[in-house]
């Protein structure tokens, strides 16, 4: 490849924001194409900046505040209508595009999709108030001549679940097992940190962490569920016992949580023992009591809420968000930036892509603005909820997104832990993804020579893991030059070299030794097979598990309404009827659409016959895994009364979409 000519066109189209760059957060795509786009911004950021700044009137204030009330809704009343009239297809169409670069915003299928998901939502909403389906014109009047608000009868959280069974939909799988344990149980609860929503907390207690365990272990023994009495010091030495905890949550202040809510950091200790593993013992605070099993049972039910509140939110916003979402936009955007289409990094990656960016623009209205989901519903204020995510995603390097490496740092080999769903189902695909990227990259790469020596290769590499006080000014937006500086530095968009900080977009990119440089072939391989994994199998795990798990309150709440050392009943702890719909509703509408499959040859559309070639065989090896791993979720039904298809290729999209 001794010809360098970077798609200049598309580093125009994809820009990074430069709103975040002090954050040290994830990159995000500036939301704004073309030079009417920036002013669009600009215009945007200075009415928004004024009113935060109380320099204008109040009468002039309340006008602003009221124009961008009603921008938003109208983009929420389109966003609806381009829905319900999909069939309509100037609504997706390039000329309604003012947001995402060409040929990111979600196309006709997908919102057929959603529009089928949403019918399935709306119906069961409409159950559970009581109230009658109405059709689509009624649907239309109401949603552009609201009827006068009346309050809301108090939901009826089983007629939602009725009729989500009576559309062709489940409800909560884990219902099934509260109603055969008469609420959560410990097996329960312990099965859910290694087959639940979240299986990236546990670890094992090792070595130098069983410093934890001393002021633990001076209680002699510890009594479990199963009747077995453990003594911790012993157990460790054995390597039995697994921890959840939840640090990032630890620094929270009362001040950082929205008022009545409330999520702690506790820890939760575990032993595996003959029949699996059950808990220990709950602390809900460092240095706070220690609750057991053995306990009194409504504060042992209450302690196991409390982690199941921490493990919640730690998911959204951690394992979800961040470390699926968030961590590949940027390299949705370096690709197109600087990879042509042509390239076969490009032509493997960017199927894994498709409509990242748009799911991530739509979760920035429905997730992170202000009202939106993490502020109604989770317990941090949505400022400290982006703090969290900037700093575990600058906290994780670009290797611990590797599942062999995740496994190994947490100690959670199956000498120590034979039974854990989500590794042994991810280990399979995590080998067929190594397989399927090395076999398709050795094609182009004979060597670490032709690796090296690829320019646009070491141009993707560099704009994602050098430092970005390194990198070109015009990789950010830039106002035309007749706008004055003072305007462009009040919205951010004056920046000069001083103002970029000295961290890469992603940690430890490629290798923390040698950052934005790739250097062998085994390197790239190593690259692929991480983004495509998270792309799919890594994103599914966490994302369609929610449903089932979290959209029974009873099951996984995602605040707590009291808090610990305050005397309350269940219900005074547990979010009110309504809440509890939204949160049904919410993790309903994050895992309602399975969209394209992975290794999908509709979306993936290699030129070359050997690189079909190439994927078919890959196909074939998702089938067998397919196999596999049904045969293990029988076992999983007759052992548990619950099985794991998170990890079944049927059930994984190619990409994140939703």
């Amino acid at each position: 490849m001794a010809f360098y000519t970077p798609p200049s066109r598309q580093q125009g189209l994809y820009r990074y924001t430069p709103k975040y760059l002090k954050r040290g957060g994830p990159s995000r795509l500036f939301p704004a194409v073309g030079e009417d786009g920036t002013l669009r911004f600009l215009m945007r950021e200075l009415r928004q900046a004024l009113i935060k700044r109380g320099q204008l009137s109040e009468p002039v204030s309340l006008m602003l505040q009221q124009v961008d009330t009603t921008l938003t809704k109208l983009d929420d009343q389109w966003n609806v209508l381009g829905t319900l009239l999909v069939d309509w297809q100037i609504f997706q169409s390039p000329w309604l595009n003012f947001a995402l670069p060409p040929g990111e915003q979600f196309d006709v299928v997908y919102i057929s999709d959603r529009k089928k998901m949403a019918q399935v939502l709306v119906a069961a909403r409409k159950a559970a108030r009581g109230e009658h389906p109405d059709e689509l014109t009624e649907t239309l009047t109401k949603l552009f001549a609201p009827v006068p608000a009346r309050p809301p009868a108090p939901p009826n959280l089983a007629a939602f679940y009725r009729t989500l069974e009576q559309q062709g939909r489940h409800r909560p799988r884990v219902m099934a097992v509260h109603e055969r344990d008469g609420g959560l149980s410990d097996r329960e609860f312990a099965r859910q940190r290694l087959a639940g929503t979240n299986p990236m907390i546990l670890h094992r207690v090792r070595g130098a962490e069983q410093e934890i365990l001393q002021p633990w272990a001076t209680q002699p023994s510890y009594l479990l569920a199963t009747g077995e009495t453990i003594h911790l010091t012993e157990a460790a030495a054995q390597n039995r016992l697994f921890l959840a905890e939840y640090p990032l949550l630890s620094a929270l202040t009362q001040t950082d949580l929205q008022a009545g809510r409330y999520v702690g950091s506790p820890r939760a200790l575990f032993f595996r023992s003959e029949q699996g593993l059950y808990p220990v013992l709950v602390q809900l605070e460092p240095g706070g009591k220690v609750f057991t099993p053995d306990g009194q049972t409504d504060d042992w039910v209450r302690a196991k809420l409390y982690t199941q509140i921490a493990d919640v939110t730690h998911h959204e916003l951690i394992d979800h968000l961040c470390h699926t979402h968030l961590s590949m936009e940027a390299f949705a955007i370096a690709t197109p930036r600087q990879l042509p289409p042509t390239h076969p990094l490009s032509q493997l990656l960017l199927p894994h892509f498709k409509f990242l960016l748009a799911i991530n623009n739509r979760g920035n209205k429905i997730l992170l603005a202000e009202g939106a989901a993490i502020d109604s519903l989770l317990a941090p204020l949505g400022s400290v909820a982006m703090e969290l995510m900037n700093r575990a995603f600058r906290n994780r390097t670009f290797q611990d997104y590797g599942l062999p490496n995740n496994i190994q740092q947490r100690g959670l080999e199956a000498e120590f832990l034979p039974e854990f769903a989500y590794r042994d189902d991810a280990s399979l695909l995590w080998q067929a993804i190594e397989d399927y990227a090395a076999a398709f990259l050795k094609r182009y790469y004979p060597t670490d020579q032709a690796v090296q020596q690829d320019p646009y290769l070491q141009a993707w590499a560099a704009e994602l893991g050098a430092p970005l006080n390194t990198r070109p000014l015009n990789e950010f937006p830039t106002l035309p030059a007749w706008v004055p500086s003072d305007l462009a530095a009040q919205v951010g968009l004056a920046l000069t070299t001083e103002d970029l900080p000295n961290h890469p977009r992603i940690p430890g990119f490629p290798t923390p030794e040698a950052p934005g440089t790739i250097t062998s072939l085994q390197q790239l391989i190593a690259i692929a097979t991480r983004i495509i994994f998270i792309c799919g199998p890594q994103h599914a795990a966490v994302n369609f598990s929610q449903f089932d798990y979290i959209g029974y309150t009873a099951n996984a709440p995602m605040a707590a309404y009291v808090r610990p050392e305050t005397s309350a009943t269940l219900d005074q702890f547990l979010p009110s009827e309504e809440q509890k719909l939204k949160q049904t509703e919410l993790t309903f509408a994050l895992s309602g659409i399975i969209w394209s499959r992975l290794g999908n040859e509709k979306f993936i559309r290699f030129s070359h016959e050997s690189d079909r070639q190439i994927l078919r065989a890959f196909q074939h090896r998702l089938a067998d895994i397919e196999t596999e791993i049904q045969t293990r979720n029988q076992q999983r039904l007759q052992k548990d009364g619950i099985d794991y298809p998170y990890l079944l290729p049927s059930q994984i999209p190619n990409s994140i979409n939703i």
